[in-house]
């Protein structure tokens, strides 16, 4: 039997400096990097005549000086694009009319839509975004309250919390946008943790009834061996599908998928270092 509550003391000091490396990563960066979801910002939905990658598109929009474009491939045929750009002004449409037929000849492209997204619009999503995650966060906190010990509760969303901000602390340091996409990876994120540590916390409650000739250390990690192999191959299995649509999904699902991607190994690993010892912690000081 492993065990892993032996070094709970050198994982929780590997979570704080790894969340005191993204807090560097947010001063030095100046902030997030953030989508013009978030921000405000212009989209244009543009058609060319002939077959373009978005590499080349992208290229030749970051040699006239465009601020951060992203750019997204609409269906099979590579020539209907999505353009994202955080600059904004009615002569956008011209600016990008004007570097398409500079940098790209002979193939002739028409504007088909164009949205502006305001600031006050962005900053209102962000704080949407924010309320989303602190609401998910209190309703499990409640939920598992009623359900079993506060402990578990308090361990399981601290836990939680700890998977969001490593998440976050990766995008900072790799420099990624924060978009409505990496939101979704973050809820999604948040259902995919409780649901490991939930697990792992029923067999907890059952062997305390079962156990009682253990020490609750001990039964703690024999209820983390005895749901190890359905941890592992639950977390294994996802994350290979993640990784398909981190190599193979494209720029459009880049933030989603690097999220969920951190996301799976951050839960695994917070379900068994993080909402156990958290647990174990808050029933010593009780008795």
């Amino acid at each position: 039997m492993i065990n892993f509550l032996r070094y709970r003391s050198v994982c929780a000091a590997f979570s704080v400096l790894f969340l005191c490396a993204g807090v560097a990563a947010y001063v030095y960066r100046g902030g997030f990097n953030y989508h013009i979801d978030f921000v405000g910002g212009t989209e244009l939905q543009v058609k060319f005549e002939k077959a373009i990658s978005s590499a080349d598109l992208r290229s030749a929009l970051s040699g006239d000086a465009w601020k951060d474009p992203v750019i997204q491939s609409l269906g099979a045929t590579n020539t209907q694009f999505l353009v994202r750009v955080k600059d904004g002004g009615e002569s956008l449409e011209d600016r990008f009319l004007d570097t398409a037929h500079k940098k790209l000849h002979n193939n002739a492209v028409e504007v088909e839509n164009i949205a502006w997204v305001g600031a006050e619009v962005g900053n209102d999503i962000k704080w949407d975004a924010f309320v989303a995650i602190v609401l998910a966060l209190l309703g499990m906190l409640l939920y598992i309250a009623m359900r079993s010990q506060y402990r578990f509760a308090v361990g399981a969303v601290i836990a939680l919390a700890h998977d969001i901000l490593i998440v976050l602390a990766v995008l900072l340091m790799l420099n990624e946008q924060v978009s409505l996409n990496v939101l979704a990876a973050l809820l999604t994120t948040l259902g995919y943790s409780i649901n490991d540590t939930i697990v792992i916390f029923s067999r907890i409650q059952e062997n305390f009834a079962t156990l009682k000739n253990n020490t609750e250390e001990e039964i703690v990690n024999i209820s983390i061996n005895q749901t190890l192999r359905r941890t592992l191959l639950t977390s294994f299995t996802t994350f290979l599908a993640v990784l398909a649509l981190y190599l193979l999904g494209g720029e459009a699902l880049r933030g989603f998928s690097l999220s969920m991607l951190v996301g799976i190994v951050a839960g695994t690993y917070s379900s068994i270092y993080i909402a156990s010892p958290v647990m174990l912690a808050i029933g010593a000081q009780q008795r």
